[in-house]
Parts: C-alpha cells; structure tokens; sequence
C-alpha cells in the first residue's frame, strides 16, 4: 500500500464517494482561500485502486496585539474509506504518520475536529501523544418523527405566524437569486469575529458542478417577503445527514417575519422531504463562547447535543504532556 500527496486541485484522481468535508469539492474551495492550502492525502492499494482519502488543511494566522504568528493543520473528520479497506483505524494511523513526515516541525498544532464517534482511533491518538479535549454536535433526528413535531410551542407559532404574513421559502435557481443571497449573507457575517464566509467564488464553486449545474451536495434556499430576499441558508449533503453551514436573515428590519427562524426552517424541511436522517449544525461546532447564544435556537427546533472529542497536537511535546496531565 502506498499514500499519495496531491496539492493541485488539477491532479486530482476521480475520488470515491464519501464525507462532503473530504471531497474534492472541499479541495477546491480551499485552494481558492488565500489564507488556506489544502493537502489531499489518497490512500492505493498494490492494484492502484484506491482505499481511502484524507483531506487536511494548513490555514496560517497573524495577530498584532499580542504579536502571534501561528500554522495550525485541520482534519475535518476521520476521513472517506472504500470497501476496500478492512481497517479504517489502521488506515487513519498511517495517514497520521505521513502528516507527522512532512510537518512534524512546521506547525504549531494539529487539530482534529468532527470525528462522529468519540472511540474512532483513540488508542492511534493517544499514541502519537494527541490531546483529546470534550466538544459538542449538535443535530436533529428527521427518521423517527417529522420536524413539526419536534418544535417548540413558540417556534410552532413564529413559523406558523410568518407563513400567514405571506413569507416562503424555496431553493435559490438563478444566478440573480444567489448573487442577491449571497451579498445578503455577506452583510451578515461582516460583524461576526468568530464566523466568517468564504469568499463569494468559492461559495459558487461550492454550489455548482463542474458543468455549471446546480449541485445537489450544496443548496442554497432563500426566504423570499413580498417578492424581497429577507434570509436565506446554505445546506451542504452527505450520505446519512445534512449540514447547516450558514443562515441569515434580516431579523431587526423584519422582525415579525422572523427571516432566521424561516431560513433554518427551510434547510431542515428539504432535508426530511429528501430523506436524510441527521440534520446537524455547523455553525456551532467549534463555537465554545458563542454556542449559548445558538443553542436556543437549536433547542426550539427540537435539537439534541451529544458529547464528542477535539484532538490536538502541540509541536512541542512538554506542551502535549503537560496538557495531557490536566485534561486525561
């Protein structure tokens, strides 16, 4: 077996299907950030057939007050493995070896986020002196009972309340309802210190395919008010659920319409009339001071928060052991 760097979007082999974080689409989005450089790390067996795929990410940051200059690599996940693969926890270890090859001494630190199961190579982890630090995820279950049924009494009457006001939701279809959307989600996130949006074309790459079609693993909806866009949400797909990634809405110069409510109401109804059964939120993950704030949100939808692992990894090993004494 034989693991194989790709840095240029252009070499990419046709990857197998799997995690939307690990996809080439995700590759692409990152290389068009000037802030970011993506690593695509494919995993071959002796036939040159493919077993697995990791996606990781270098992103640098420059601070003035106080002076810090920090490079941290991100793994989103555990990764996309073929049914080829008889060890995805083994798999995963070598995948950590090459990444510890080529910057053991370049970063600062290692992180690992989103990994669904907390016990997913744990042992791996531990060996090569990762610290595990509790996080949350924050999802729905669309499967055992419709999303209706799931609301608060409050949100129940603000969506029932909004619909009677004259305001729809449905998917963005045109390049003038993306673009108008877009600057509207723009406008929003400018004030957000902890939460930024891409950049406007990496947002179009990410909802079109490669022939300029509309994708079907990123949607946009808008939330539309006497034929105005006053919200609109982006919702990325994978296999078993569907990912919030951003929501906005014009809450303060339309309140009684409630544009927030509507544009996370949309994204949630179209995953259960296509049939996903995890609907979970992106926008919290990661989000440790802020996550109050959208907790209620998520609560009042019929939300549920289970508990999960963040992994990181410092350069300096007396960092890692010292950590690991507090927290393990």
């Amino acid at each position: 077996m034989r693991i194989v760097i790709y840095t240029k979007s252009t070499e990419l082999p046709e990857l197998a299907e799997g995690s939307i974080l690990h996809s080439a689409m995700a590759f692409r989005m990152f290389e068009m950030s000037s802030m970011c450089k993506p690593y695509m790390l494919v995993a071959y067996d002796s036939g040159d057939a493919e077993i697995g795929h990791l996606l990781i990410v270098r992103r640098h940051s420059i601070r003035l007050i106080p002076p810090v200059f920090s490079v941290r690599y991100s793994i989103q996940g555990e990764g996309t493995y073929t049914p080829r693969c008889s060890d995805r926890e083994e798999l995963f270890g070598m995948f950590l070896e090459k990444v510890f090859d080529m910057f053991g001494y370049l970063h600062t630190f290692i992180e690992i986020k989103n990994i669904e199961d907390s016990r997913f190579a744990y042992g791996t982890l531990y060996k090569h002196h990762f610290v595990p630090l509790r996080d949350h995820r924050n999802y729905i279950s669309l499967h055992s009972k419709e999303p209706q049924a799931r609301l608060s009494r409050a949100y129940r009457t603000h969506i029932r309340k909004s619909e009677e006001r004259g305001v729809t939701f449905r998917r963005a279809t045109s390049d003038e309802e993306i673009n108008e959307a877009l600057q509207l989600m723009k406008n929003f996130y400018r004030s957000k210190t902890r939460k930024r949006l891409p950049k406007r074309e990496i947002l179009l790459e990410m909802l079109h395919d490669s022939d300029g079609t509309l994708s079907e693993k990123a949607k946009m909806f808008i939330i539309l008010y006497k034929g105005k866009i006053i919200g609109s949400s982006i919702c990325l797909y994978e296999n078993e659920r569907a990912l919030l990634a951003y929501s906005c809405g014009l809450r303060k110069s339309y309140p009684l319409q409630y544009p927030g409510i509507m544009a996370i109401w949309a994204a949630i109804s179209d995953a259960y009339k296509n049939g996903y059964p995890h609907f979970e939120f992106l926008e919290v993950r990661g989000l440790s001071r802020l996550r109050k704030s959208f907790l209620s949100t998520i609560y009042n939808f019929g939300g549920k928060e289970t508990s999960t692992l963040q992994w990181y990894h410092f350069r300096w090993n007396w960092v890692n052991k010292f950590l690991r004494w507090i927290y393990v």
